[in-house]
């Protein structure tokens, strides 16, 4: 919420400066996030009054004007404006001035045509981002009267960041309040009596949908002067706020949706057709908004609607057929009370989020219609002319009276330490508005209608130590029993997992969770991914199925700046489809990895090598290991991300727990034709559960050591053969190490030798060597009859 320091004081003006204002906004919960002058130094600017106007000699897009600025000669200044006109008053830089761009004025000619200033558009002077030609003034602005005098620019921008629980602050009226409360002040606002009905037009309303919207006031102005132009102090407060004025009506209900917190709407009532409902769409409706877009509407979005159908998407934006034009002569206007749980999630559904909107979440007070009605009338009336007509209203105008909340003394000194007076308290909730009826020690109170956060007994104590001053409130250590909850000694902390990779030259990545969905199509084609309704750009438009979506963007980023040697790991969670799993979505979290470049950092002893699948699956293996022993086994499959020959599965005790591979061929012209990185995922719950360490004594028996070269088909795997060994249970064998694998012409076309090392070892005597060969003769045998495989030179 952005306002004009000046405008608040009109409301309330405490005898403090900006920084000491800004001090008691920020403790009373409304955050300060910036403070900016009003507008730049503009010295040396003036206000002028276009007399004469005629046409360039030499340039046909030029303009001669001889303009007023209260001196004895007018000055004669060369103008490109297309909107330059005689009587036009205008802002006027005079030589010397220094614009906010770092323009400084000086004398020229212009093709050949001496110019002595230059009339000044808004963006020029720092007062709106767009350029629409030189900035046009009121009639009330006198030539020669500095600028920064006539619109008031000596004023400070105040912006308030504020939590959702204060809807009742999105409004001057709102801020003023609190400023009031803490500096004990009367609130001055504007006057907002009835208007003087002076037509009998009228605009018949009625509400079908009356648990969304409990009351809907309008009232039909005819007879405006479509040529009526905003002046100036308004269009200033607007944009001082972050409005971008538009045309006089709407400025108006845009104003007072600053002012008061009501928003406002006005329709053409010429393009009206028959009564107005506040109802929920039928299936199907659709309306175009006023941005000239077409939605389709659900039945559980509200509209306004006339005979013709919906003319409005109730609470966030009007209809483009109903719109105020240039020409229109009569408005019907409309102030009304939506429920918040009717307007939630509505913005976010239809890709939609305006100011009206941003309030109506948040609880617009039910009171306020008449008012903001009445005060939105007199502006017009003022400013457009015309004859009102009376109001028209469909439901309560009175809000629904709040049920009292007991607040107990006991309770207030129990919870903010401290004791405070009982007339302090029965002081402080009178200043916030609230009804108080004292009973004892306790006190009843209710709410006022635009406080939607209060309706608890500790939302009222909330408010008394709010007003009351945090800083007031003394600090004690609170003594409190810490429960220190068992830590199962199967559980692995991540942070061990982190690392052991970040030993191993990672980097830990923190990406989105969205992700690109054309590349993930490629990544994970058949995973049921979840779409993002409404994403913040297009390359986020899903959720992530697998974390290399995030992974290879960061790569990518990273081998684009010359990052050669690139290792990235990330924890986080990936999101999956699934109609067993709550709200329809399975959640799980996952250890990604991507690796690209050298083995090794540079270095002057060895030569350099690029890393292959083994370093990867070292990594992993090292992940695993770090856990908990287990039986870790790698299979060659294939998966639609990864090279068909350079991938595998991982299993842990025989159960899939992740991938492991380089990058697929087909993603290196996406991937910038650069050489493809090595990446793994992997389910963080199979690392995260160890086994508990269980001690044993060390062997006082010397080991001994069989090497064995066995002969398998070329299809054979060294893993199926370990595997094979560990399944005999062979007694006193305690590891098998794979040292060789050879293949040459001694051996036949198809098969391959693997070379073994076993070492056995008995924990209570000294093993015979006839016990250790029986031992592989029983090995050897085994293997033969399960895997045909033969000892080499037998």
């Amino acid at each position: 919420m952005k306002f004009s320091e000046k405008w608040l004081r009109e409301w309330v003006n405490p005898a403090v400066d900006t920084e000491q204002l800004c001090e008691q906004l920020t403790m009373a919960g409304l955050e300060v996030d910036a403070v900016v002058p009003a507008a730049p130094d503009l010295a040396q600017v003036v206000v002028g009054r276009i007399e004469a106007c005629e046409k360039h000699p030499d340039a046909d897009a030029l303009q001669l004007c001889q303009v007023n600025i209260g001196a004895v000669e007018p000055l004669h200044i060369v103008c490109g404006a297309p909107n330059a006109a005689k009587g036009l008053r205008v802002a006027v830089a005079q030589i010397g001035a220094q614009l906010p761009g770092g323009m400084k004025i000086k004398a020229a000619k212009i093709r050949g045509v001496a110019s002595q200033g230059m009339l000044c558009s808004a963006s020029e002077l720092g007062l709106a981002d767009e350029n629409e030609g030189i900035l046009s003034l009121g009639e009330t602005a006198e030539p020669g009267q500095a600028l920064v005098d006539y619109l008031k620019l000596d004023d400070q921008v105040i912006e308030i960041d504020l939590t959702p629980n204060r809807g009742d602050c999105l409004s001057l009226r709102g801020i003023a309040r609190e400023v009031a409360v803490a500096n004990r002040l009367p609130l001055h606002g504007p006057e907002c009596a009835p208007q003087t009905v002076s037509i009998d037009q009228q605009q018949p309303v009625q509400i079908e949908a009356t648990q969304a919207c409990s009351s809907y006031a309008g009232r039909v102005i005819t007879g405006l002067n479509p040529q009526a132009a905003s002046p100036d102090w308004l269009r200033e407060r607007l944009r001082r706020s972050g409005v971008r004025p538009i045309s006089p009506v709407v400025d108006i209900t845009n104003y007072v949706m600053l002012e008061l917190g009501q928003p406002m709407h006005a329709f053409d009532a010429k393009r009206l057709r028959g009564n107005i409902c506040v109802r929920f769409a039928a299936p199907g409706e659709r309306i175009t908004l006023l941005d000239e877009t077409e939605i389709s509407l659900e039945s559980d979005a509200l509209v306004i609607a006339d005979d013709s159908g919906p003319i409005a998407l109730a609470g966030i934006m009007g209809g483009a057929a109903t719109a105020m034009q240039a020409d229109s002569a009569s408005v019907f206007l409309e102030s009304a009370s939506f429920s918040p749980s009717a307007m939630a999630g509505m913005g976010r559904r239809y890709k939609r989020h305006t100011d009206a909107l941003h309030r109506y979440e948040r609880g617009v007070d039910a009171g306020l219609q008449s008012l903001a009605l009445e005060r939105a009338t007199a502006l017009i009336l003022d400013i457009c002319g015309g004859q009102a007509g009376p109001v028209s209203v469909a439901g309560s105008p009175q809000p629904a009276a709040k049920a009292a909340i007991k607040l107990r003394h006991a309770r207030v000194t129990r919870l903010l330490g401290s004791e405070i007076d009982a007339g302090e308290i029965t002081d402080i909730l009178g200043r916030l508005e609230m009804q108080v009826t004292e009973q004892g020690d306790t006190w009843q109170v209710v709410p006022p209608s635009f406080r939607f956060d209060i309706a608890l007994e500790a939302d009222l104590i909330e408010e008394i130590a709010r007003v009351h001053g945090y800083n007031r409130l003394p600090t004690r250590a609170q003594h409190v029993p810490a429960a220190i909850s068992a830590q199962p000694e199967r559980q692995i902390e991540m942070q061990r997992l982190r690392e052991v990779l970040l030993q191993r030259g990672y980097n830990e990545a923190v990406t989105y969770s969205f992700v690109d969905a054309p590349l993930q199509q490629k990544l994970n084609p058949d995973a049921a991914a979840v779409d993002v309704d409404n994403p913040i750009a297009e390359q986020y438009a899903q959720m992530r199925t697998t974390l290399w979506s995030s992974l290879l963007p960061a790569w990518q980023h990273n081998a684009r700046r010359q990052q050669a040697r690139v290792r990235l790991f990330e924890f986080g969670l990936r999101f999956r489809r699934d109609a067993q799993a709550t709200l329809g979505i399975d959640q799980r979290l996952s250890c990604a990895g991507i690796i690209s470049g050298s083995a090794e950092p540079e270095h002057w002893q060895g030569a350099r090598r690029e890393i292959d699948l083994f370093d990867a699956k070292g990594h992993v293996e090292a992940l695993f290991a770090a856990a908990a022993p287990c039986a870790l086994s790698f299979i060659a499959a294939q998966h639609p991300a990864l090279h068909p020959g350079r991938s595998a599965k991982v299993l842990r005790d025989g159960v899939p727990v992740g991938w492991l591979g380089q990058l697929h061929p087909e993603l290196k012209k996406q991937m910038g034709n650069r050489e493809l990185p090595y990446v793994f995922e992997l389910d963080c719950e199979a690392m995260l559960t160890g086994h508990v360490p269980r001690a044993s004594e060390i062997p006082e028996f010397p080991w001994v050591r069989r090497d064995l070269a066995v002969v398998v088909p070329e299809v054979m795997t060294a893993g199926e053969l370990v595997h094979a060994i560990w399944s005999q249970k062979p007694q006193y064998l305690q590891s098998v190490n794979v040292f060789d694998i050879f293949r040459g012409q001694d051996l036949e076309t198809g098969f391959k030798s693997i070379a073994l090392g076993l070492i056995f070892q008995d924990k209570s005597s000294t093993l015979t060597d006839q016990g250790v060969d029986d031992a592989v003769a029983q090995l050897t045998d085994h293997l033969g009859g399960r895997l045909g495989a033969k000892v080499r030179g037998q």
